[in-house]
């Protein structure tokens, strides 16, 4: 599956990885599924990996649906949600906007976007430099 997820408690951090060509069904599926998740909690920040992203579905409509039901899983009751993305390539900064622009106005989705893996998680206050060693950390 071109989604997926992982929780790490220990990092207050849900890592969203996508790859392939991306769909918004899959993604609000796994969206679901984090939420549902029972180590999951509303005020963990999100990092979406999106480098190995080739392509994702343009269906802007259907995207702003998608992000209401995301908002409704994922925010924390009366605080702002923090999304970071990793997007080093075209198609994964393409999804990264994409989102950035879906959230417009909304003011509680604090999104970030780099291109840089050690600063995606510099700002998300992480010491570790790469998503693998971040993996490794909390193993």
């Amino acid at each position: 599956m071109p989604a997926s997820f992982q929780i790490l408690p220990q990092r207050n951090l849900a890592l969203f990885t996508y790859s392939g060509f991306v769909t918004l069904a899959e993604s609000m599926a796994v969206v679901a599924d984090c939420g549902r998740h029972p180590s999951h909690q509303p005020w963990m920040r999100q990092l979406c990996d999106l480098s190995a992203v080739t392509g994702v579905e343009r269906n802007f409509p259907e995207l702003l649906k998608m992000q209401a039901r995301f908002v409704e899983t994922l925010l924390p009751p009366g605080r702002d949600l923090l999304v970071a993305f990793y997007a080093p390539t075209r198609a994964g900064q393409e999804l990264a906007q994409m989102a950035r622009k879906s959230w417009a106005g909304l003011g509680a989705v604090v999104v970030l976007i780099q291109t840089d893996e050690a600063e995606v998680l510099t700002l998300l206050g992480l010491r570790e430099r790469s998503l693998s060693e971040l993996l490794l950390a909390v193993d």
